[in-house]
């Protein structure tokens, strides 16, 4: 169990609008830590638009979106902006992971507790894969050649097989999990565990809990991000109806090295490796805060619409893109 040694704040001021103070000159203000470059419109829906996990492969710049409110895994082109096409028939998907074949992902439904493998450039279902009662998060364990899946109502982490496609065993969990991320290098996985206000460390290759994360301001974790040349896991709190913070942890020690300040109801967060940046979508504030990961400080942040609370990144491009909810749209951004 691990307890905070020492604790660093930083207040993220809001750059969307600045007032400049008297004395100040305009060249001072605070600039947005990110350039608006357009929208792309999703297909409409017939219901209040709801969309889940976004999910970007840098190898071609696609991004899947997890459009839950239609049962759809919609692709996305960022560099052209364009919508490439839909897949239907995946019941409340949640997430996409990557495998090392680009025109193969598999998505987490949680309406009937499968995992999909999906051809996308069939616009297809090839195989369904029957792993629990509600499926969430998911994401490729490259070192491990898996594919992690949590499920929340199980409260288990399922291990598949990326190759035969087949349930290797889970690893029970002691509450509800929420995101993760996985340290490509090593195949270690990191989940937020949201109702114990705690990060638990899994080996997938023993199927154990190696390391719990307690204190260091973590409450009601959601979003994860890993900075493996800093050996730094980046966690995001979300309290209703409160300000929240990153905390960071390193890993190789075990010691917190303090809490960042975000903004109101973050999720999902995503890691661009080139830049060492971090973004977090605060859903609660309709905004995104950016946080340079090497020197843990905020950069500001920037709107994004309303009920923004899913992102993800290109490293190749740095763009980023958000999923816009409400107004079933994904906004994308460059990192300056």
């Amino acid at each position: 169990m691990m307890s905070a040694i020492f604790r660093l704040r930083f207040l993220v001021a809001p750059v969307a609008i600045v007032a400049v103070t008297a004395g100040c000159s305009a060249n001072t203000a605070i600039k947005p830590p990110l350039t608006f470059l357009q929208n792309v419109q999703l297909p409409i829906d017939t219901t209040k638009p709801s969309l889940d996990l976004l999910t970007l492969d840098e190898r071609n710049s696609r991004l899947y979106v997890s459009h839950s409110s239609s049962n759809s895994l919609d692709i996305v082109d960022v560099k052209s902006a364009a919508l490439l096409g839909s897949v239907p028939g995946l019941k409340s998907i949640k997430g996409t992971a990557l495998t090392p074949d680009p025109n193969i992902v598999f998505t987490s439904n949680s309406g009937d507790g499968t995992v999909s493998v999906v051809d996308v450039a069939a616009r297809k279902v090839t195989d369904t894969i029957k792993v629990g009662i509600t499926t969430d998060a998911i994401e490729y364990d490259r070192p491990n050649d898996l594919i992690v899946v949590a499920l929340s109502s199980d409260r288990r982490v399922a291990l598949i097989d990326r190759s035969t496609k087949k349930v290797l065993g889970a690893v029970p969990i002691p509450g509800k999990p929420e995101l993760f991320a996985i340290d490509q290098l090593t195949g270690k996985i990191y989940l937020a565990i949201n109702d114990k206000d705690e990060v638990v460390g899994i080996d997938p290759v023993t199927k154990a809990i190696t390391e719990t994360y307690s204190g260091c301001d973590i409450h009601s974790p959601t979003g994860m991000v890993f900075d493996p040349d800093q050996g730094r896991l980046f966690v995001v709190d979300s309290i209703v109806h409160s300000a929240n913070v990153v905390s960071v942890i390193d890993v190789l020690i075990g010691k917190c090295l303090g809490s960042i300040d975000i903004d109101h109801g973050p999720d999902q967060a995503a890691f661009n490796q080139h830049l060492h940046h971090m973004y977090v979508a605060n859903a609660g504030s309709n905004n995104i805060s950016v946080i340079d990961t090497v020197s843990m400080r905020p950069l500001g942040i920037i709107g994004s619409g309303k009920q923004a609370a899913t992102i993800a990144v290109d490293p190749s491009t740095d763009r980023v893109c958000v999923g816009v909810a409400r107004a079933g749209l994904i906004g994308i951004y460059h990192d300056p």
